[in-house]
């Protein structure tokens, strides 16, 4: 009789543990959502500003999520890169409109000040709780190189993180396809075959494989 009572109890604890489980994911991917969208607002702000970039954080962050997939990333994995893909230029906002809206080639002095850009985002980024350092190494290397001659710190090889090693060959990729005021956009295959001369120099060299291989079946832009 007692051991009935017993797994009576236990089928009745089994069954709160498991609702209150289920409640604690519902919260969790609720609080997930709403950090999701204010941190892709934030990036939205920025792109509102400058609108020669609109469309770059959501077409970049689809490319970042496309190789975690290849990667085989986890679920929390894909989701610190996606927030670092959001705020990866972040920094912006503290450039003047002088040096972040020149229509043309910047000088020496104004690289000093666009570069900056890295050092405003991470403490921007490092100022908010819930974001974790997967992230952060994407704000903070994805302007690395692999051959050391990237910034801010001039890392090389593993040095860099792995996010930002990946996130950097999504963002030089979304760039060259980009029409900006001081260059047409170039064609996937052209953008393609650049990164590819790059490996072992700017990117990664078995990353760059990966991103080779998996974008080289797609037919013009890669985004969405």
């Amino acid at each position: 009789m007692w051991s009935g009572k017993r797994c009576v109890l236990a089928d009745a604890d089994l069954d709160a543990v498991q609702m209150a489980f289920q409640r604690r994911l519902a919260a969790d991917r609720q609080a997930d959502a709403a950090c999701d969208a204010a941190l892709r607002s934030l990036a939205l702000i920025l792109e509102a500003r400058d609108s020669e970039t609109r469309g770059h954080t959501d077409r970049v962050t689809e490319l970042a999520l496309r190789m975690a997939g290849a990667l085989c990333w986890s679920p929390s994995q894909t989701r610190a890169l996606r927030w670092g893909a959001y705020l990866h230029d972040i920094g912006k906002l503290d450039v003047p409109d002088a040096v972040l809206l020149k229509p043309g080639p910047l000088d020496a002095a104004e690289w000093t000040v666009m570069r900056s850009h890295v050092e405003a985002g991470l403490r921007f980024a490092a100022g908010l709780d819930a974001l974790p350092e997967a992230s952060l190494r994407v704000v903070r290397d994805h302007h690395e190189r692999w051959d050391g001659q990237g910034y801010p710190a001039g890392k090389g090889g593993n040095e860099i993180s792995l996010e930002g090693r990946v996130f950097a060959l999504c963002d030089v990729y979304e760039a060259l396809v980009s029409e900006r005021p001081y260059k047409v956009a170039w064609t996937h295959e052209a953008a393609l075959a650049e990164i590819g001369a790059q490996a072992g120099r700017h990117f990664d060299p078995v990353l760059t494989q990966v991103f080779v291989e998996l974008f080289g079946q797609s037919e013009g832009r890669l985004a969405g």
